[in-house]
C-alpha cells in the first residue's frame, strides 16, 4: 500500500476498472476528486441502507399503541400543559 498525504487526512491508492472510471467521471461534480465521489456514494449507500431497514421495520414491526399506554398519556398531558398557546 502506498500511502500518501492528502489536505487533512491520509490517502490511499485504489485501483478501478476502466469502465468504472468512466462511470466516476460522469457523476463527479465539479471540483469533487474522486474520493470525494467515493465518499459521497458511500453515504447515499448507508442513508438508502438505513431508509430500507425503516420501511422493512415499519411494514413487518411489532409495534403496541401508544394510546393506551397509560405512562405516555400521562407524559403528553405533561408537555401538553407546558407548551405555550398563542
Amino acid at each position: 500500500m502506498n500511502a500518501v498525504k492528502g489536505a487533512n487526512r491520509p490517502t490511499e491508492k485504489i485501483l478501478v476498472s476502466v469502465e468504472t472510471k468512466r462511470e466516476l467521471i460522469q457523476i463527479k461534480q465539479p471540483g469533487e476528486r474522486y474520493g470525494d465521489v467515493v465518499a459521497r456514494l458511500l453515504e447515499e449507500r448507508k442513508k438508502n441502507d438505513y431508509l430500507s431497514y425503516l420501511k422493512s421495520l415499519a411494514e413487518n414491526g411489532d409495534f403496541v399503541s401508544l394510546d393506551t399506554d397509560i405512562e405516555y398519556n400521562q407524559i403528553r398531558k405533561k408537555v401538553a400543559g407546558t407548551e405555550t398557546r398563542d
